[in-house]
């Protein structure tokens, strides 16, 4: 006797900002092809906001349920504004989960990459800057600091939030303040998903060591796949 077959899972839709760098295309195809790899059976896709196609409201026009996921390290326009609009426009059911923000899963994916760049020990940094992208939206930029609060406190060391972009102070000028305070190594952790425009302008902002984007780091692999299965249930069918 055949058993019936068992519940349908969800599409998971990962909706990036994109990019215009080759190297960070091919980084977020690896997040997407990491994420397939755990999660067998299930149709893992890959959307964006600006630069590149499709856009989320396509792939959603099939009307096939789907979990959403923001692959954005802080909440700002895009997920709110771009993500949402599509997630409410979708014609079939759709979950939008909470963006990867400072959930513990990214924490430790920071912490590895400043570790791999010389940052973290006896001979590491003496001051730490956490670049991130920026935005215009107050609770982005104050989850960012909050996020610098707590990587201060693990690495026990002065990290100051910084922005490549929209807000202040921006990455080269919070290196050149600490500079000015007398710390002699200084860190740039990449708070970035995949190299790009952002990842250029932190490389170059002056600082001794500048940690790797997370990409594919399996701790960001592991919170996408967090994100699904916490929000996945609903749409089962």
């Amino acid at each position: 006797m055949t058993a019936p077959p068992g519940p349908t899972r969800p599409r998971l839709l990962l909706v990036a900002h994109g990019t215009r760098s080759a190297t960070g295309r091919r980084v977020l195809g690896r997040i997407l092809l990491e994420t397939r790899k755990q999660l067998p059976g299930v149709d893992c896709r890959l959307a964006w906001v600006d630069v590149q196609e499709p856009g989320p409201e396509k792939v959603l026009s099939d009307g096939a349920p789907t979990v959403v996921v923001p692959a954005f390290l802080a909440r700002g326009f895009h997920v709110v504004h771009d993500v949402g609009r599509a997630c409410r426009e979708a014609p079939g059911p759709v979950v939008q989960t909470p963006h990867l923000g400072p959930e513990p899963e990214v924490v430790r994916a920071l912490v590895q990459r400043l570790a791999e760049a010389g940052a973290v020990g006896a001979f590491g940094a003496d001051a730490v800057v956490l670049g991130a992208a920026g935005s215009s939206d107050a609770s982005s930029l104050a989850e960012t600091r909050a996020l610098a609060d707590r990587l201060a406190d693990l690495l026990r060391t002065p990290v100051t939030a910084a922005f490549a972009s929209a807000a202040s102070p921006k990455v080269d000028e919070a290196v050149s303040l600490l500079r000015g305070e007398g710390h002699r190594r200084i860190a740039v952790a990449t708070h970035l998903l995949a190299p790009g425009f952002f990842a250029d302008r932190m490389a170059a902002a002056g600082a001794d060591i500048t940690s790797e984007p997370l990409g594919a780091h399996p701790e960001i692999v592991d919170l996408i796949i967090r994100r699904y299965r916490e929000n996945s249930d609903p749409l089962t069918h």
